[in-house]
């Protein structure tokens, strides 16, 4: 899924906002610190300013390019963290916030982030947990179902128990595991939700005719609005899975 920078940046600032919580994992003293889908770079730019050296990787180039105008004078490269280049090089950290949940290799993918630490280097991330928008994922596929197209799951929510497991497989050692609920407000009022599933679900809507998309979203929201109304805004039901280990 390609992002639309700009909309990033306004719409959807609560994913980089809240991921601003991760920073106090990260340690006092500095750093080479590898940030795994950094998106527009707003979270990249703020550990650098907490004294590390930071580079900041991201499949898109839309993203890549607005990181690179907003902070010209940080490190970013349009990189696969399932397939890297020899440009990644090892780091003592390795940061990802509201990324993984998009990965669904998450064997290779922690197996490529132990191969980029150095022994007694750190993995900090949060990211979607079992139960992740729930409401919002099994209203979508009813209402999908109904003008016959298949609803093909596009995240990996992930246990803690399953979790834990593929961490140690891969020279982990646990420090701390967190799984919670983190009701998420979206921003616009009414077209709060309609943005949002523009956003997350840009190919199965235009899959849709226009007739069709807009009875799907009305249909949506007449179903979610007694759980996820809240007076002047919708929110969203995420629930997090936060994690901080060391390579063994």
């Amino acid at each position: 899924m390609e992002w639309d920078a700009k909309k990033y940046n306004t719409t959807h600032d609560f994913i980089f906002k809240y991921g601003a919580g991760l920073l106090a994992l990260l340690p006092k003293e500095p750093k080479k610190v590898l940030d795994i889908g950094s998106g527009t770079g707003a979270l990249t730019n703020q550990i650098a300013e907490l004294g590390h050296k930071v580079t900041g990787i991201d499949q898109s180039a839309n993203m890549i390019n607005q990181a690179k105008e907003s902070y010209p004078d940080l490190n970013f490269l349009q990189e696969d963290i399932l397939n890297p280049s020899d440009q990644i090089g090892l780091y003592d950290i390795a940061f990802s916030n509201a990324v993984f949940h998009w990965i669904t290799d998450q064997e290779l993918l922690v197996k490529n982030i132990s191969e980029h630490l150095n022994v007694n280097g750190q993995l900090i991330c949060e990211f979607g947990a079992v139960g992740n928008v729930q409401a919002i994922r099994e209203a979508f596929g009813r209402e999908l179902k109904t003008f016959g197209q298949p609803f093909e799951e596009p995240f990996c929510f992930t246990s803690i128990t399953d979790y834990r497991t593929l961490l140690k497989k891969h020279c982990f050692e646990v420090v701390e595991i967190l799984e919670y609920d983190r009701p998420t407000p979206l921003k616009g009022g009414r077209a709060g939700l309609r943005e949002w599933m523009e956003q997350f679900y840009t190919d199965e809507l235009g899959a849709l005719s226009g007739d069709q998309k807009e009875k799907l979203l009305e249909n949506m929201e007449r179903d979610l609005a007694p759980r996820l109304w809240k007076e002047d805004h919708w929110e969203a039901d995420y629930r997090r899975l936060k994690i901080k280990a060391v390579k063994i």
